[in-house]
């Protein structure tokens, strides 16, 4: 079974491999020993949170602002378990915290298409897809933070590996002018508070921000069509 699902998700455990090596660099830049980051890396299933944790404190962000900031972008998290349940009726309560409590991303998406369409694909399939994608993502990060150490590389250049990936996930997103209200309220946002010095608050203010602005014009205008359409 393992060896089935190594070879159906080795892809994605390459990718982990790209990704997670700077995001070592980085946690090794914060003064993180290479077993803390391992067991970091192995508990915070969020890649994309690791990378903010990291730069927000380099940038000396308080916590207060960092804990905000990871978990707005986390809280994705909770829809991910929720739609993944009617899939799970059939297991038991330990084996659905199981598969929910170490669901990372590039995971749910696979167990989701498997538990749809194949009936060989169960609860302890996905659990056993977690538990290899996190080992991945967790030897990764560790490697990036023992090279970290004996090579120089700038914050900066590891740092924009996971801005890329923002890059790339926006530019997959279905073109709407929803998603294009809600990435250019964002941008706007931050730069505003930037401007008036809450550098604190510039993140999760752009994520509130953005959402409900795009909320908001989607309400409107697809009310309009409808009461136009009646």
């Amino acid at each position: 079974m393992v060896l089935k699902i190594v070879r159906t998700v080795w892809p994605v455990m390459l990718t982990y491999v790209a990704i997670g090596a700077p995001c070592g660099m980085i946690m090794g830049q914060t003064g993180m020993e290479p077993w803390m980051v391992f067991a970091l890396s192995s508990t915070f299933v969020t890649g994309s949170g690791q990378f903010m944790i990291c730069n927000l404190w380099l940038a000396g962000v308080p916590a207060p602002s960092i804990i905000a900031s990871v978990a707005a972008i986390s809280s994705r998290f909770a829809l991910y378990s929720a739609s993944l349940a009617p899939h799970l009726k059939s297991a038991s309560k330990c084996q659905t915290l199981a598969v929910t409590a170490t669901l990372t991303e590039e995971a749910y998406g696979i167990s989701l298409a498997n538990l749809v369409e194949k009936d060989d694909w169960g609860p302890r399939e996905s659990f056993v897809l977690n538990v290899i994608l996190i080992a991945t993502w967790g030897v990764s990060c560790t490697t990036g933070g023992i090279v970290g150490t004996v090579v120089d590389v700038p914050t900066a250049i590891a740092a924009f590996v996971c801005t890329s990936l923002f890059i790339c996930l926006l530019f997959s997103q279905r073109l709407s002018r929803g998603n294009v209200v809600a990435a250019v309220s964002g941008a706007v946002s931050v730069a505003v508070c930037k401007f008036l010095g809450l550098t604190n608050i510039a993140v999760p203010a752009s994520v509130v921000v953005g959402i409900a602005i795009a909320l908001a014009r989607d309400a409107v205008f697809d009310g309009r069509g409808a009461r136009d359409a009646r």
